[in-house]
């Protein structure tokens, strides 16, 4: 593909377009982006477009249909297939008046609502559950734990320490 300068291109593996400002090689161009960084890039990681054929509708119109067709389908089987379960248990999400309560009654309403949300996870069909405690003084991150291991759960913390996953 031979490029000159000026040319609008696109970028095979990152989603974004740009135009060839410089020639360095027959490999080689320099590229500004449209958030306007200069780039140095092999020109087989480019596509070049053409004038007129950058719009949806220069390839017709039949096309569309049917991969938006094959599109859901897959979203809808991904839907399916998602078998995790989320448990939030920031303060915030589960009262209203959380400023007026103090840390034992907050701990408290967490638990329970830990409790909860288990029992509701183990009786539907669910392969993976991840409890959002957040990161603070670790008070809440321990008495999940404690209630997991009183489920004889296997869990996993995750890498930022602000929540759990437990895998069934």
């Amino acid at each position: 593909m031979a490029l000159l300068i000026g040319d609008k291109v696109f970028f095979k593996k990152n989603n974004f377009e740009g135009e060839v400002i410089k020639i360095i090689s027959a490999y080689k161009v320099r590229i500004i982006s449209e958030e306007g960084f200069e780039l140095t890039v092999s020109i087989n990681d480019l596509v070049k477009i053409e004038p007129g054929t950058n719009h949806s509708d220069s390839y017709g119109f039949n096309f569309f249909i049917k991969d938006f067709e094959t599109y859901n389908k897959k979203l809808i089987s991904k839907k399916q297939n998602k078998k995790d379960y989320v448990i939030d248990l920031h303060i915030e999400l589960l009262s209203s008046n959380y400023r007026n309560l103090d840390d034992f009654e907050i701990i408290q309403i967490q638990i329970n609502e830990c409790y909860k949300k288990i029992e509701e996870a183990l009786e539907s069909n669910i392969k993976k559950i991840v409890i959002i405690h957040g990161i603070g003084k670790g008070t809440l991150k321990n008495k999940v734990h404690e209630i997991l291991i009183n489920y004889n759960f296997r869990f996993y913390l995750s890498n930022d320490g602000g929540s759990t996953e437990i895998h069934l």
